[in-house]
Parts: structure tokens; sequence; C-alpha cells
């Protein structure tokens, strides 16, 4: 692209780049002060020593990522060809992986397209954007979409809290493209099951594709099991429990919406793979439910627990751990000897290793002995950034305990 503002790194600061980091932090930058009136998402090309046209990426002077690069070529035009390129490539590496079109279609840096998610459900897209850079680029997105999935119909979904750090607006949460008539609830196919989800008005996307490999695994060791789903959403590891022949199977959400989602979903599941299996519904905070006395007479062969990210910030990591911990304290108490506990979390602020550090720690409290069996992450749909620590967020283990 021709006659881009040039964003010029300071010397020493350019090895994380060379290496491949897609992330350039404003105090890396030797001309910043030259470059704050820009608006928010504006284009630029990135020059380090000895390379005048390194990179082209979009550029925040209100953000602490002043930059994230798109392209390594210069010449390169940032258009609907650009996307369709990059969607087209994402889909085709999909389809290696899953015969039917429900994947997450694009994972931000992973797939070469900082601050957008695209989770694919057939013919409807549901898109979120965090950055202003990527916001500017939208009708490009439309367009490829449009142009490369016949029918589609496409949702932005405006309500990441990511939105608030480029200084772009959160006012309308759900934008419609075209005007399209998509229903609240829409069905999800994922290892044989059937969820009936809400894009509109669920969590994130209305899914979370990337524990599809994780719930497969449930169901893998669930056979004659009692098992616990907390945070279990609309029941994505419980129905894979009920599929891998559990006896009986609990589910807890502290949303309303998400239990009668749970409930319906299982019904089909139990049906389908399982008629003998128990189920039972509570619409309850875990920690609440988990410190009853009543419900500490309870005991499973297999506990899960998925909640939401403790660790949001690095200032929040201390408090987060001993959150962990006291999860899996409370969790321990409806263990049966010679158990599972799968916990996961989705903070890239913490770590494996602090994970595990938190679980050891509370089993260790309480006089019993666990073994780390399983340590995983995302699917396939959830491509990592090599040099990019922060996209390997979700962390999934699962361990035995004595």
């Amino acid at each position: 692209m021709k006659n881009l503002p040039k964003v010029i790194i300071k010397a020493h600061q350019e090895k994380r780049l060379i290496e491949g980091s897609p992330w350039i932090f404003s105090n890396e930058i030797e001309n910043f002060s030259a470059l704050k009136k820009l608006e928010k998402g504006s284009l630029v090309e990135i020059e380090i020593f000895k390379q005048p046209h390194f990179a082209l990426a979009y550029f925040n002077p209100h953000s602490l990522i002043a930059c994230r690069i798109l392209s390594y070529n210069s010449v390169e035009e940032i258009d609907e060809n650009f996307f369709t390129k990059k969607i087209i490539q994402a889909k085709s590496l999909r389809e290696k992986f899953f015969k039917s079109p429900f994947y997450r279609l694009i994972n931000s840096e992973g797939d070469g397209l900082a601050g957008l998610i695209i989770d694919r459900f057939d013919d409807i897209f549901v898109c979120q954007i965090s950055t202003a850079g990527m916001e500017n680029l939208k009708p490009h997105i439309i367009k490829s979409l449009q142009n490369n999935f016949k029918n589609c119909r496409i949702i932005f979904k405006n309500n990441s809290e990511l939105r608030a750090l480029e200084k772009i607006d959160n006012t309308a949460e759900i934008e419609i493209v075209d005007n399209h008539q998509i229903p609240d609830h829409i069905m999800v196919l994922e290892n044989d099951l059937d969820f009936k989800i809400d894009v509109k008005n669920g969590q994130k996307t209305g899914w979370f594709y990337d524990q599809r490999t994780n719930r497969q695994f449930v169901s893998s060791i669930a056979k004659d099991y009692d098992v616990l789903d907390a945070y279990c959403y609309v029941g994505g590891f419980g129905l894979n429990a009920i599929k891998g022949n559990a006896k009986n199977v609990v589910f807890i959400d502290s949303s309303k919406d998400a239990i009668e989602l749970a409930k319906q979903n299982s019904q089909n599941a139990v049906q389908k793979f399982n008629p003998n299996c128990q189920t039972q519904f509570y619409h309850h905070k875990i920690f609440d439910l988990l410190e009853n006395p009543e419900f500490q007479q309870r005991s499973f062969d297999l506990v899960l627990l998925d909640p939401p990210a403790f660790i949001k910030s690095r200032k929040d990591f201390f408090s987060g751990i001993r959150g962990y911990e006291k999860l899996v304290r409370l969790a321990s108490g409806v263990l049966k000897v010679n158990s599972f506990l799968i916990i996961s979390s989705c903070s890239h602020h913490a770590s494996s290793a602090d994970l595990i550090g938190a679980t050891q720690n509370a089993f260790n409290k309480l006089n019993r002995h666990c073994s780390l069996i399983r340590n995983f992450g995302a699917g396939p749909d959830h491509p990592l950034h090599p040099a990019l620590k922060e996209s390997e967020y979700l962390k999934c283990l699962t361990f035995f305990v004595q």
C-alpha cells in the first residue's frame, strides 16, 4: 500500500518483531508522539533497523498495544481480496478436521487477522471485533463472507470487554447484517450431539468450540460414572458424558437461561444415546452449592469444572489462583476415591503450571493424592500464533484423584 504513515521502531526493540511477534507496544515506537493525531485504527507501515518496509499494521494511539501486524508484504492491499485469501485459507484448514460446517472460522492472530473472531454455525456467522483497526475494516469482512459463503447470515456481537481498551463503542451489542432473520436459538452439531444455543444473548458467540476435543475426551471415560458438570452452560461437557454412557449427570450453572437450554439438550441426548441415564439440574452459584452441607453428601466419579476466567488481568493473578484452589478444595468434598477431576482455565494470565500448582495445593491440604494424566488446550480450529504466548489461553487439565 502506498503513502501510509510510518511507524519507526526504536533501536534494539526489533528483536521480538523479527522473531515473529505481531504486537508492537507504544513504548517501542520512536516517533509515537508524532503519530498521536492519527485516527484510531489507521493503517500504517512498520519500519525497523535496515528494513524500512518491514510490515503493514493498524495503529491505535489509545491502546498499550499500539500496532497489530496484518501483513509482511508492504505492497499488499488490505481490502476485500486480502480478507478473502485469509478466510478461504482458514476454511480449508478447518475442513481437514471437521465434516460439518460448525467450527471457529477465524481465531484472531492465529489466522493472521488480529482482533477478529468468527464462529461458524452452518450459514450463520457470529463475529466479534475487539480492535479499532479491525472495526474500520468491517465492510471488507462482510463482503468477503457474503461472496464466499452462499446465503450466509452475519451477526456482529460488540460486547467484548477488550473494546473498551481500544476506545471503541459498545452501544449496539448486536448488529445483524442486511436485516436477515436470525432466530434467537439455533442448533449446533458437535461430536454427533445436538445443542440448542442462544447466539444473540448467550455468552461470547453463543458457544465455546474451543472445548470440543476436551468434551469428546469426557465421553471416552464417563461409562457407568456419576458425573458433576459445574459451570455447565448449555450442557457441553455433561451431554458428552451422557453419550459416553454415564450413569448419572448433575448440571449446575448460575444462569437460569443456560440451565433451561441444558435441560432441553440433555433430554435429546438421553433419548438418543443413553435412555438409562439420570439427570439433575441446579440453577445455583457453584461455590455456594459446593459449600452446602447437604450437597456435600453427594459423591461423584468425575467432576468437571469449567469456570469463567478468574484472572482477567495481571493484578487479579493471586486472587484468581486462590479462587481456583478454593474451587478444587470444595470439589474434593464430592469426589470419590479413585476418581477424576477435570478443571479448565480460559485466562492467558494463568499458565498450565499455575493451574497445576493451585490444584495440587488444594489436594495436598486435604491429604489427597492426585496425578496429572492429561494436559490439553483448544482444538484445531483455534490455531495459536507461535510467537504470541497470549494466544495460548485455554488450559484443560485432567487429574486422577485418590
